[in-house]
């Protein structure tokens, strides 16, 4: 440095050089945005189903037919939709009694169309397309139950199985004293199971510091997929999401929204009503997709809004009011994020295919809303 301050012109010329440099990276940044398409899957349902489902996930077969299982809380059964014609190919009645009697379930996974694994709190039954129990995996530990959390799509954590192996995420089990920033550093946050010798175990990895020991009642809800490569996790009060590839270590990203000002807030009033009031209005980060045909995650962000007199508190713990997506790219880096018009889609009811990422437009506040249809529009994920 000494000799280049000898010759100013030489120094200025070199600063000039960096500035533009940086600049046209700057400029070669692309950047993108989620749009609505024309293209819309639209699938009759019957009486007994319900438009909105908790846990529906798609699935590809080896003879590439798109699938779409849906959960159905009114009856117990999990449907399945061909997604090229938009019917219905079959029904899976979830026993609650007799031999193969599962109870009331909530989450699943499918291998395949006869072998789908079935979440019920502490335990996982592998059944197949006609429901009967091929085995069972009990989530017990060697020093505790495991408290899983439900692998739904409302909070996107599915089961992920890799080589005989099922990944769970672990939710934080009920404790007298809050958990301070210490408390959930030694907390486990993954569960694994063997599916050949049916041991479960918590693996190393345990949860980021998300707050403090002021923060009496932490929200500590994630969502959470899995590239092939990367486990990846949305928590939804951090404005960075955590990677890890072992399970032992995570690596930070910056993941703010630009609808967001500092934090989203982490303590909740102990009254139902105005919690409930509270999770609508407050901004909050959400769901985290990854769609492997594009190689870009997706996230998920409701910005803060305020409710109306008129609002109906219950369609809107649903479907909340207003949402964005934000696109990361390969190396988690944030490329673009679009902000989407309120009552016309219920961000928690999407997949992914070849062509694009659905989401559900049959929100019950839109005008075109039809409770007889599933209803997925098409988002074109376009550079701008």
């Amino acid at each position: 440095m000494r000799n280049i301050l000898k010759y100013p012109l030489l120094f200025c010329l070199l600063l000039l050089v960096s500035s533009c440099s940086g600049s046209q990276n700057s400029k070669d940044k692309k950047i993108y945005s989620l749009q609505p398409g024309k293209e819309c899957i639209v699938i009759p349902i019957d009486d007994n189903t319900n438009c909105y489902s908790m846990s529906m996930f798609s699935y590809m077969s080896p003879e590439g037919i798109p699938y779409l299982s849906y959960e159905n809380e009114q009856t117990n059964e999990l449907n399945f939709y061909r997604l090229d014609s938009c019917k219905l190919s079959h029904k899976i009645k979830i026993a609650q009694e007799g031999p193969e009697a599962i109870g009331r379930f909530i989450g699943h996974t499918v291998i395949d169309l006869d072998n789908i694994l079935i979440f019920d709190q502490f335990k996982i039954s592998r059944i197949n397309r006609n429901g009967k129990i091929l085995d069972k995996y009990n989530l017990i530990t060697d020093t505790q139950i495991a408290l899983c959390h439900p692998p739904t799509s409302k909070v996107y954590a599915p089961m992920i199985v890799q080589d005989s192996y099922i990944y769970l995420y672990q939710a934080l089990m009920y404790s007298d004293k809050p958990y301070d920033g210490d408390a959930l550093e030694r907390y486990p946050l993954c569960i694994k199971v063997n599916m050949q010798t049916k041991q479960t175990e918590k693996l190393p990895l345990t949860y980021p510091r998300l707050w403090e020991t002021e923060n009496e009642n932490g929200i500590f809800t994630c969502s959470r997929d899995y590239d092939g490569t990367n486990f990846v996790y949305s928590f939804f009060i951090s404005n960075s999401i955590y990677v890890t590839r072992d399970n032992q270590t995570f690596k930070k990203y910056p993941c703010k929204s630009q609808y967001i000002n500092g934090l989203p807030k982490n303590n909740y009033p102990l009254d139902i009503q105005a919690t409930q009031n509270e999770s609508i209005e407050n901004a909050s980060y959400g769901n985290i997709i990854y769609d492997k045909y594009r190689k870009v995650y997706y996230r998920f962000f409701q910005p803060a809004c305020e409710l109306n007199k008129q609002d109906n508190i219950a369609d809107l713990m649903k479907t909340g009011k207003k949402f964005s997506i934000m696109i990361l790219d390969k190396d988690f880096q944030v490329i673009g994020e679009t902000l989407f018009p309120e009552n016309t889609y219920i961000p928690v009811m999407f997949f992914v295919l070849e062509d694009g990422l659905y989401i559900s437009d049959n929100n019950f506040q839109n005008p075109e809303f039809n409770e007889n249809v599933l209803s997925f529009r098409r988002m074109e994920l376009i550079e701008l």
